[in-house]
């Protein structure tokens, strides 16, 4: 069987469930998520508000699991894929040609979270720390904190535990005398009696949390299509941006997030505050935010030594709107 027959197929099976638009100048364009969350509120709100439809495009939202959104990308089951860079460069590097178009949120907000017992940097040699894995987001994070504290990945016990949930489980059932976590889980297991040894979210860290990726195919037969999907992101940053807009980009996300606003609002309210800060003005997906994912991923791929992290975006689409002025007649 084809590798992305099960993507393809429930791609397929999605557009025959969903109605026609009734504006048949509307195209419709097939948007993948890895996940349903907070950072993406910008998209929620280009959704929500109109702005896609304002410029004749007809989105749907599509969430995956197990990183089979950047498999539908290559396959072409989805056009625009919200996604970690990190994929986007493992990608690139396997052969795939995806290109990172926007960069929407900047730094980490990730800490290493330990057992009160765990006092100084001496305290975490040879100890174990819950990661999900030795890629991706939470790895990176923890070479980071170690770095900050004077420690190689090599003096601790690295421990692929799972994901979020899972590594937060572990810290608070003593399984793990350490774990690198994200809110909500840093400021529950803060609450708990736990402490932060190192938090990213205090340092400026040159890091591209979000991005949006499309392939080198898209690029050059869509590029009209492309231009008005960064445009349309772009005006729904300009509105998640802005504080007088903060209760009605709450409801939006509640929305989309799926939960009652009535019975969840603290929750929604985190996910909003953490990252309408951390969320950029401007979209420039910046070769230097993919630097540090570059080096994490060179320590255990030879491909990605001296590979230069322009070559993996492309920002004509934001460079083109910010010379036209459209960000400082959205400014806020």
């Amino acid at each position: 069987m084809n590798r992305y027959a099960f993507v393809s197929g429930f791609a397929a099976l999605f557009l025959a469930l969903t109605p026609v638009s009734s504006r048949s100048e509307n195209k419709v364009i097939m948007i993948g998520e890895a996940v349903r969350g907070a950072m993406y509120a910008p998209f929620y709100i280009a959704e929500a508000r109109g702005y896609f439809k304002k410029r004749d495009l007809d989105p749907r939202i599509i969430t995956f699991s197990r990183g089979n959104d950047i498999n539908a990308l290559v396959a072409g089951d989805i056009q625009f894929d919200l996604l970690s860079p990190d994929k986007v460069i493992h990608s690139a590097l396997g052969g795939f040609p995806v290109k990172t178009i926007m960069g929407t949120v900047r730094g980490l907000n990730l800490a290493l979270i330990v057992h009160p017992s765990i006092r100084t940097a001496a305290d975490l040699k040879g100890k174990a720390i819950a990661i999900s894995g030795f890629s991706g987001l939470p790895f990176t994070a923890l070479l980071l904190c170690l770095k900050e504290l004077g420690l190689t990945k090599d003096q601790v016990v690295p421990l692929s535990t799972g994901g979020k949930t899972a590594r937060y489980e572990a810290l608070l059932s003593n399984k793990v005398p350490a774990a690198v976590l994200d809110p909500p889980f840093t400021t529950m297991a803060v609450k708990e009696g736990m402490k932060a040894l190192v938090d990213l979210a205090n340092l400026d860290v040159p890091y591209l949390r979000s991005v949006v990726a499309v392939t080198e195919r898209t690029l050059q037969q869509d590029h009209a299509t492309v231009s008005r999907f960064v445009e349309a992101v772009s005006e729904g940053i300009q509105f998640y941006k802005n504080p007088a807009n903060r209760e009605e980009s709450i409801k939006v996300l509640a929305k989309y997030l799926r939960v009652p606003l009535e019975k969840n609002r603290a929750m929604v309210e985190e996910g909003y505050d953490t990252y309408q800060g951390m969320t950029v003005r401007k979209p420039y997906p910046d070769p230097n935010g993919l630097k540090i994912i570059l080096d994490t991923i060179a320590e255990s791929n030879p491909k990605a030594k001296g590979v230069n992290p322009a070559s993996f975006v492309d920002g004509s689409f934001v460079e083109r709107l910010d010379k036209a002025g459209f960000f400082e007649r959205n400014n806020f």
